[in-house]
């Protein structure tokens, strides 16, 4: 058989992740963090200033003299670990705003400002980024982190050690997910410690004559549009595909310091 046919036969039995309309905080921890279930929380961004303020010229004029990193990628993949730390280049926020606008999405390289601490790189921004007010008041929370893509990127299979809210500003994300008990179906780099929460796979397409106990995961999928929050929970594998230009930014927090 054709391995793309079995690869969309099998992700069309990906199960849609619930959506639910803003919650309490009480309601959130209750029925989600606490039992750490994903969910996709409709519109629930759509107060943040972020929303309401970020034009190319907004954001040009309030950080655009700010020396950012960005990471670049051949094949439009980004958070390869062996890659990771190495295929970077420091530009303007106001010069990747203008790529954003006018970059060529056919390139072969693709640009991307990836995990961006607004606090240290941003600080202009952070008011516009302020965490929805559902978020549990963790003692440890990062800050509020940037992401912004020209379209058809994608990240790379992995899972995070924190609890984490992914708000789309602008654009469309597809987003694969998988629980923690699929790690050994999803391949992971078990002799590599510091890449031990990416996997082998390139759900892209992937190999499943070089990795057949995917076909035994259970996938989870929501496509986020703007305004729209996704909770990964901790542990949770994921997998982001951008659709045309995209904004988001996120917040990490440890759960069970609150």
């Amino acid at each position: 058989m054709n391995p793309s046919v079995v690869n969309r036969a099998w992700l069309e039995t990906a199960q849609s992740i619930e959506s639910i309309a803003t919650p309490s905080a009480e309601e959130f921890y209750r029925r989600f963090v606490r039992p750490a279930l994903p969910v996709v929380i409709k519109g629930a961004a759509l107060t943040l200033g972020a929303i309401e303020r970020w034009s190319s010229g907004y954001l040009k004029a309030a950080a655009g003299h700010r020396r950012v990193p960005i990471e670049f990628s051949p094949d439009k993949e980004f958070a390869v670990p062996e890659r990771i730390g190495k295929d970077q280049t420091h530009s303007t926020f106001g010069r990747f705003v203008d790529y954003l606008l006018y970059g060529d999405v056919a390139s072969q390289t693709t640009y991307y400002l990836a995990q961006i601490d607004t606090l240290r790189y941003l600080p202009e921004l952070v008011g516009d980024v302020v965490r929805p007010p559902f978020a549990p008041l963790a003692k440890i929370m990062r800050p509020p982190y940037l992401w912004m893509g020209i379209g058809r990127n994608a990240s790379k299979l992995h899972y995070d050690s924190y609890d984490n809210l992914y708000a789309m500003i602008s654009g469309r994300k597809h987003i694969t997910l998988f629980p923690p008990a699929d790690r050994r179906n999803l391949y992971p780099y078990n002799d590599h410690p510091k890449h031990r929460h990416f996997s082998r796979l390139n759900l892209r397409l992937p190999d499943l004559d070089r990795f057949p106990r995917l076909l035994n995961a259970r996938p989870f999928e929501c496509v986020l549009c703007r305004g729209d929050i996704l909770y990964i929970p901790e542990g949770w594998w994921h997998y982001l595909r951008s659709h045309g230009l995209n904004v988001a930014v996120n917040w990490w927090w440890i759960e069970g310091h609150a």
